[in-house]
């Protein structure tokens, strides 16, 4: 079971051993920062009502093009491009409208297929730091509120809940024999992480 960012970060580094340590499976590796840089610093105008909660995990963990649990952890694939470069492209090009992502001040911070992963700066619906799993939708250019679900109550939980996600995924019979009892041991571990309840429906 993973409880902490140290656990998620042993748990990726054994993924990508087990993977064979081959360079074109780096995007399932999550390493903690040598030097922790000050993300915050560089997300200066509207980037920086993004969440302390969320500064406080890019400061210390490099998640760029990050593949996790069926997420992408950056708001878009590559590993090139810096987080916050990628963070500034998605505010200033938004997927959906920007009265929409305003109205909820969502930012974009990664993606599950089609769908978005947003933070939120606090409104009256959402707390601050919330992490947000915005669907696609069938119009784009008119999304619901019914298309947001939430997911975890900040981001170090969203990761950690993503990666014992994605452990008990993996132990899932081919013909899904025993898919009823991984979904209650992922849902225990959610019990155990002391993860309030309001957040279990997106994930199974």
């Amino acid at each position: 079971m993973i409880n902490t960012l140290q656990d998620l970060v042993k748990f990726t580094d054994n993924l990508f051993k087990e993977l064979g340590a081959k360079e074109h499976f780096k995007d399932v590796l999550i390493n903690f920062k040598v030097d922790e840089e000050n993300e915050q610093g560089k997300l200066n105008g509207p980037l920086s009502a993004l969440p302390q909660t969320y500064c406080n995990v890019i400061k210390k963990l490099d998640i760029t093009g990050v593949l996790l649990g069926g997420f992408c952890l950056s708001p878009y694939s590559l590993k090139k491009e810096k987080i916050e470069g990628q963070l500034r492209k998605a505010f200033d090009d938004p997927f959906f409208p920007k009265e929409f992502m305003d109205k909820h001040r969502m930012y974009q911070v990664g993606s599950c297929n089609t769908d978005l992963i947003c933070v939120t700066a606090g409104t009256e619906q959402f707390t601050n730091g919330e992490v947000l799993l915005v669907e696609e939708g069938f119009d784009i250019y008119n999304p619901q509120d019914a298309q947001i679900h939430l997911l975890a109550k900040d981001f170090e939980q969203f990761l950690i809940i993503a990666g014992n996600f994605d452990q008990v995924r993996s132990e899932i019979n081919e013909d899904e024999s025993n898919y009823a009892e991984k979904k209650e041991e992922f849902l225990d571990r959610l019990k155990k992480l002391k993860v309030d309840e309001k957040y279990y429906s997106a994930w199974w």
